[in-house]
């Protein structure tokens, strides 16, 4: 068997063939070349008399390809997201969203109603906060468990250790304090090596399939929330975790699929009626314009911006909407606008 071929783009990771890029992301070959045919997501090496096989840049899509398929986004909205995304889109979060683990930060905008919001539910969460003993929270030790559990390619392990954490911490304490740092260590390593890319389709999968097996809650209001990424935004499994948040508070959640044109989010947004619409930016937003096209919704209804990708945004004037940095906080604010 002759060796892999030098990335041809970036002089970096080796190009991979067919049935390498399979093995990581988990997929029948089969499946790979009808992505190829289907949606034009074909490796780009080629030299004359060979093979062609996936650069790095091709695989970042494909990652982004498998983790919304993983998600139930329909193929041809996952491929369309795919191909505009970016390499750097597609791998680990930036440098912005990697450093340290600064503490949440919850901002206001345009309204004292909205501070009012804000401040309830940061009570709420401290409260939450003061009930969860330290010593469940995961440690340093657990989180490693996590990623080397990735590392190996140990799917039942991850599920378990994700599901472990649920339990104890809720969605999105499990989240925050355990899944989130160890996809940005498993993205480092892969920004660092070149290799692993598999193992955040893994985690991801994990962790869909954790928040699946959660006991269902019992609805009690018909009120609806609807989530949605950012334009630009490549996952959703941010958007998964706060559904399941909500769900716990009777509320039905509604998770879209990231790549929507804003005229699509505009039209859920009448066709539902949501009581509130949470928009999730993990990455900068370079278009705050996407916020003039949401039907302006009918007090008391609620627009909730989450994620640090909205720093800096201006919300249309008129318009009122509250920002958070902290996936916790966006949780509350949403169970707020969704009770009775």
């Amino acid at each position: 068997m002759s060796p892999p071929e030098p990335d041809p783009v970036d002089g970096g990771p080796p190009a991979l063939t067919v049935a390498a890029v399979a093995r990581r992301l988990g997929v029948a070959p089969a499946t790979l070349r009808t992505w190829a045919r289907r949606y034009g997501l074909g490796p780009s090496a080629h030299e004359a008399g060979a093979h062609r096989r996936y650069t790095s840049a091709d695989l970042a899509r494909l990652v982004v390809m498998r983790r919304l398929t993983l998600e139930g986004v329909p193929p041809v909205v996952a491929a369309r997201t795919a191909i505009a995304s970016t390499p750097g889109v597609a791998g680990a979060p930036d440098a912005a969203a990697r450093d340290g683990e600064a503490a949440p930060v919850v901002r206001v905008l345009t309204s004292p109603a909205a501070e009012e919001l804000v401040s309830a539910a940061r009570a709420t969460a401290a409260l939450l906060d003061a009930r969860t003993p330290l010593t469940r929270r995961p440690s340093p030790a657990g989180r490693d468990a996590l990623q080397q559990a990735a590392l190996d390619s140990d799917a039942a392990t991850c599920t378990r250790l994700v599901a472990a954490a649920c339990e104890r911490l809720g969605p999105v304490g499990a989240w925050e304090e355990l899944v989130a740092p160890a996809l940005r260590a498993l993205g480092r390593r892969w920004e660092a090596t070149g290799v692993g890319v598999d193992t955040e389709v893994l985690l991801s999968a994990a962790v869909l399939e954790a928040l699946r097996g959660l006991p269902a809650p019992q609805r009690t209001t018909s009120a609806v929330v609807l989530l949605a990424a950012a334009e630009g935004e490549t996952s959703s499994l941010p958007l998964h975790v706060l559904a399941t948040q909500v769900a716990a508070t009777g509320a039905v959640p509604r998770v879209l699929a990231p790549g929507l044109p804003r005229e699509a989010l505009a039209a859920a947004v009448r066709r539902t009626g949501p009581v509130a619409v949470c928009l999730h930016a993990a990455h900068p937003v370079r278009d705050g314009a996407q916020l003039a096209a949401l039907p302006r919704l009918r007090a008391p209804a609620r627009l909730v911006l989450s994620g640090p990708g909205w720093e800096g945004v201006r919300v249309p004037e008129g318009r009122t909407a509250s920002r958070t940095d902290d996936l916790g906080a966006a949780s509350e604010l949403l169970a707020l606008a969704a009770a009775p």
